[in-house]
């Protein structure tokens, strides 16, 4: 199967870097290119307080920025031609811009972690996995995470 365009959500976890190190792999292999891409979910309070004085508007613009810096230092160490590389932050639900991008890209495949949260967390949080696992437009291969309920 040729896989022309593969999309990797990643948010900086262990388990969403090692996909991309995968995506990256299968990429390789077939000659597709890949899309590494990173949501910023709607924030409720500030989660970082080093900013100073600023608007909710100006933090999430901050972090955007740091997102899209930390992106291009990521692929920067990828084994793959940077011209076969792109990268995107967005904002919004992470499951449904995923979602959005395959379909808007007329994605062959989607690989992305999981966090391994089981029972109240994972009842809590859900998994933004399975909806995009359900909802997308094209496979998507997920690597599994550690289950957090053995710690």
């Amino acid at each position: 199967m040729k896989w022309n365009k593969i999309i990797c959500p990643v948010d900086f976890s262990k388990m969403s870097l090692e996909a991309l190190e995968m995506a990256t792999d299968f990429a390789k292999t077939c000659g597709g290119n890949l899309v590494v891409l990173h949501v910023l979910e709607p924030i409720l309070a500030p989660t970082d307080f080093t900013f100073g004085p600023l608007t909710m508007t100006d933090v999430e613009d901050k972090l955007t920025e740091k997102a899209e810096e930390s992106l291009k230092e990521i692929i920067s160490r990828l084994d793959l031609p940077k011209e076969r590389i792109e990268t995107k932050v967005v904002r919004g639900i992470a499951s449904s811009e995923i979602v959005k991008l395959a379909q808007d890209t007329k994605a062959d495949l989607i690989v992305m972690g999981t966090h391994g949260y089981t029972g109240f967390t994972h009842a809590l949080l859900g998994s933004t996995a399975e909806r995009v696992v359900r909802r997308a437009p094209c496979p998507v291969l997920t690597m599994k995470g550690k289950d957090f309920s053995e710690e």
